[in-house]
């Protein structure tokens, strides 16, 4: 399985999480990725999912 495979996979982690209102969750994986990984995931996130990660707590 290539990294593309495995970013989709992972995207589809964040935008189900934030779509269930589980922002935090996505706030702590994110925080948990490096930020090259962080950058192939972005194009892949839903306007939903990037709203989480931009929240305060």
């Amino acid at each position: 399985m290539g990294d593309t495979t495995n970013c989709e996979k992972l995207a589809g982690v964040f935008n189900r999480a934030s779509q269930q209102g589980k922002s935090s969750f996505c706030k702590m994986l994110w925080g948990n990725q490096p930020e090259t990984v962080q950058a192939e995931l972005k194009p892949l996130l839903s306007a939903e999912t990037i709203d989480a990660l931009r929240e305060e707590d």
